[in-house]
């Protein structure tokens, strides 16, 4: 698996997760223009994404969900709160729930979502699986001893 952060920050959130021939978004909080242009500058292709996982309703994790969704077809994940306290899509077909410490199969990855503190009506970080594990967790503020079960931290030191 490889991930790259498109952004981060206040002023837009996005993670590219690629496995094989496919990929995922965690967050489109910038528009559908700036994740092509910075999947191009990667050399990555926007027609392998297979899915959006939307982490809580914020502009600066939606912004572009709406547009990259029905542009290259792809379906957006999202907790029922989530999905009915923003705007994610016009074509509500396009609109998927996913609960806390649930887990859905795109691509040949395995996404999971899990609770974690932040202001907002539930919110969840997210955990993708294959032969690796990579785990997405934006906006806390602090590391509550549930987050702490779903991963753990590597210090290299040197």
């Amino acid at each position: 698996m490889e991930i790259s952060a498109l952004a981060s920050g206040s002023s837009g959130n996005c993670f590219y997760i690629e496995h094989g021939d496919s990929a995922i978004l965690i967050d489109a909080g910038i528009s559908t223009k700036q994740i092509v242009e910075r999947l191009c500058c990667l050399k990555k292709n926007p027609e392998r994404i297979r899915a959006i996982f939307i982490t809580h309703e914020h502009g600066d994790h939606t912004k572009g969900a709406d547009v990259f969704s029905r542009q290259f077809n792809v379906p957006i994940y999202a907790t029922r709160k989530t999905a009915k306290n923003c705007f994610l899509c016009m074509d509500e077909k396009m609109i998927h729930s996913i609960r806390n410490n649930e887990s859905v199969n795109v691509g040949g990855m395995r996404v999971e979502a899990f609770s974690k503190p932040h202001n907002c009506a539930d919110p969840v970080s997210y955990n993708v699986y294959n032969d690796k594990k990579i785990s997405v967790i934006t906006d806390v503020g602090y590391i509550s001893k549930h987050n702490q079960k779903h991963f753990r931290f590597r210090f290299l030191v040197h």
